[in-house]
């Protein structure tokens, strides 16, 4: 315990991280070793959850690594339970945004640790989420759900991300829906397609979480009607 803050450390002597790779190393889906087959390296949602539960308490949590193979330390920092006036408000990440009537947001991703893990971060924003590791289940659901926002992998096994987009878009129950891609494919071509296929936006593996909670802020704002129409 120190100046009212109480500080834990955890340090190991394992693989280590790049001096380049430690700036980014909390933000959503980035990793060590960013493969497209995910062959190598985390779910890269982790530690993006963990820093967002140490800041939702007040705290801070920050890694240093002497480089590659040389380990790695984490440390936290959390206040101590101090008076309601000398309490600091919490570095929230995601925009403002009512908490009343959000969206609905399906998430579809066959890997299904990740798809589970990204729901529960919006979870923790006060959204209602939905999860599908399948395209073909995921349709099904989006029939029977109604979801406003879908968040969507590229590289599904039984019918790709953009087929996905195509067949949503022509389902009268989502042809309105925000789609967005969150995608280790980054090709110029690749986006092009997606937009093509009736994605609204087009995410790149890291996402960076602030951009992510903003297009979902706006869509929010944009659906929820403004006090004056809601009584007319």
């Amino acid at each position: 315990m120190q100046d009212g803050q109480a500080h834990i450390s955890v340090s190991d002597n394992g693989i280590g991280i790049a001096a380049e790779e430690q700036q980014h190393i909390f933000e959503l889906f980035a990793q060590a070793k960013r493969d497209l087959d995910r062959s190598e390296g985390g779910l890269g949602i982790g530690l993006a959850v963990a820093r967002k539960m140490v800041e939702l308490h007040g705290g801070s949590i920050h890694c240093h690594s002497a480089g590659i193979g040389q380990g790695t330390r984490f440390s936290v920092s959390l206040p101590s339970v101090l008076p309601q006036e000398k309490r600091a408000e919490p570095n929230i990440i995601a925009p403002a945004m009512p908490k009343s009537g959000l969206p609905t947001i399906m998430v579809v991703d066959d890997n299904a640790d990740g798809a589970e893990m990204l729901a529960s971060l919006m979870n923790m924003m006060g959204y209602v989420t939905l999860v599908e590791n399948g395209s073909h289940s995921a349709l099904n659901t989006a029939r029977e759900a109604q979801p406003q926002i879908c968040i969507l992998d590229i590289g599904l096994p039984d019918m790709d991300g953009n087929e996905l987009a195509r067949r949503l878009r022509a389902q009268p129950e989502t042809a309105n829906a925000l789609l967005i891609a969150v995608t280790g494919y980054g090709q110029p071509g690749d986006k092009e397609t997606s937009l093509q296929a009736g994605f609204d936006h087009y995410l790149i593996k890291p996402v960076d979480i602030s951009s992510l909670f903003t297009l979902l802020a706006a869509e929010t704002a944009r659906r929820t009607p403004a006090p004056e129409a809601a009584h007319q």
